[in-house]
Formats: C-alpha cells, structure tokens, sequence
C-alpha cells in the first residue's frame, strides 16, 4: 500500500550538464502533474510525464526540473530591444516633463532585469545525454515510490488497528444484543399491560404486537453489514495485488458509518450506543487515513 505524499531531491552532474530534480507528491482525487523549472522543454516534459504515469496512479504530483549546461556553444543569449526603447522613452518623456537633469548611463539600463536572457539549447541534447536524464529522473521517482511505500506500511498498521477495535466492540454488541431485545419485550409488554389495566389484554395478540416493535428495533442486519464492510476493508489493506485502494477504502468508510448512524438510531440502550461510540470513533480514523492512500 502506498500513501499519496512524498518528497524526493537530488543533483546530478553529466557532460558539462549540472541538473536538479525535486518531487513532491500531495493528495488529489485524480493523477495531476505539474512541472517547472530551467530546463522544462516539450521533450523533458514527456520524459517526466511518462515516468510518473508509468509508477503513480493518481495524486498531485509537482516537479522541479532546473538544467544548466556549461558549455557556451549551448547557450542562447536574447537581448530585448523593445523593452530597452520602451524605458528610455518613457525615461525622456519623464525628463521632458519635470525638467531635471537625468544621467543615466547606457550600463544602469543594461542592468535591468529581462533586458537580457539566456537560453539553453536542451532540445538539441544527443540521444546519450537524454538516456542520462532519463536514469536521473528515474533514481529520483525511485527514492520518492520508496517513501510513499514506507509511509504506506504505517497508515495500514493504523488502519488495521482501528479495524481490530471495531471488531471487538461489534463483538461485545452482538454478544449483548440477545438480552437487550429480552429486556426491550418485556419493558412493551409491561408498559402496554399497564395501559390496559382495566382491561385483560390478548396475551397472544400482546406477544405479536411486541414483537413488531422489538422487531423494528432490531440491529442483527446493521451489524452484520458493518462486519461485512469491515472485512473488505481488512482484505483490500492487505491485498498487495491491488494497486490503487484509496477510492473504495474512502467508499468502505463512509458505508461504515452509515451503519453506525442507523444501529445508534435504532437501539435505546446505553450499552450499544456506548460501543457504537468507539467504533465511530475508530471510523473517523480511518476516513482520515485513507484519504492518504493511492
């Protein structure tokens, strides 16, 4: 089982190449890549892409990708002329304007930022230095997947501790649940006896029309169903062949409490609803913790 957050960072040097990889992985419904850096261009953003698709199922992934190549041949040096002719104009409109005397020499402007940029040529990389970035990507997604099975094994040992304590309250209901509805007919009966005082009451009808209302108030297939939920649950944590589990362990969770809402509105008894308590509470735990999960 894998959790959806992770980090992972690394620098790599390589034919006059200097590159920094970061990535971090963040909960999401959905697989949701994102990528930014120096050396972002279309053919190392399918390279990363693929990579991630291949080993991450869904989550918000966010990539850093900074590329430095040291050789010069490599470099693209812009120079934006339209933004200098746009300062100085707006500098001599400026000096027009207020009269002042303006000495601002041609290196102060060649100083602003943007006014020259410096581009790589990483589209032109040989087809050895791409398997190169590709080994590099791959080392550091390596380092993040074991991270997010590490995380996983300690959100499964939580998980399947709240499901052990849920077993043993659904125990301890079941085992109280036949005395509680002997205690639920006999309350009806001398409570409808009592009604009746003046009357000798159908002791047969008596014992039918009670155990309609026992009846209702009967747990037996709420109980059941939350068992039935919490096992698939257990089976899905520990099936290592399924992948992704989030989604249907969310699903589980939520047909869990269901269940616990229905056997607390259902039951008067203080017993229940005191165990009904803990496993809510247990619940709650889990919900929190398969948000986590891939």
């Amino acid at each position: 089982m894998k959790s959806m957050t992770g980090f992972s960072q690394d620098r790599f040097e390589f034919d006059n190449i200097s590159l920094n990889i970061s990535i971090k992985t963040l909960n999401h419904r959905f697989l949701d890549i994102s990528i930014k850096g120096t050396g972002v261009t279309p053919i190392t953003d399918k390279i990363i892409r693929a990579l991630i698709k291949q080993n991450i199922i869904r989550g918000k992934v966010e990539v850093s990708f900074d590329l430095f190549e040291a050789d010069p041949k490599n470099w693209d040096i812009q120079f934006n002329e339209y933004l200098l002719d746009d300062i100085l104009n707006k500098v001599i409109r400026f000096k027009k304007t207020y009269k002042e005397n303006l000495s601002l020499s041609l290196e102060t402007f060649l100083k602003i930022p943007s006014i020259f940029h410096l581009d790589q040529k990483y589209d032109n990389f040989s087809d050895e230095k791409k398997k190169m970035l590709t080994k590099s990507i791959k080392s550091v997604l390596n380092t993040l997947l074991q991270s997010r099975e590490e995380e996983g094994k300690y959100i499964q040992k939580d998980i399947l501790n709240s499901l052990n304590i849920i077993n043993e309250n659904l125990t301890a209901i079941t085992s109280l649940q036949e005395e509680i509805e002997k205690k639920l007919l006999n309350k009806y009966r001398n409570r409808i006896k009592r009604f009746m005082s003046d009357t000798d009451p159908d002791e047969k009808r008596l014992v039918q029309e009670v155990a309609i209302i026992v009846d209702k108030a009967c747990i037996s297939e709420e109980l059941q169903r939350l068992n039935t939920h919490g096992t698939r649950l257990r089976n899905l944590i520990i099936d290592d062949s399924i992948l992704s589990k989030g989604k249907e362990s969310d699903f589980l969770a939520q047909e869990m409490q269901r269940e616990t809402h229905t056997i607390a509105a259902k039951t008067a008894s203080m017993e229940v609803h005191d165990k009904v308590l803990n496993i809510r509470r247990e619940i709650e735990k889990i919900k929190q913790q398969v948000q986590n999960i891939e």
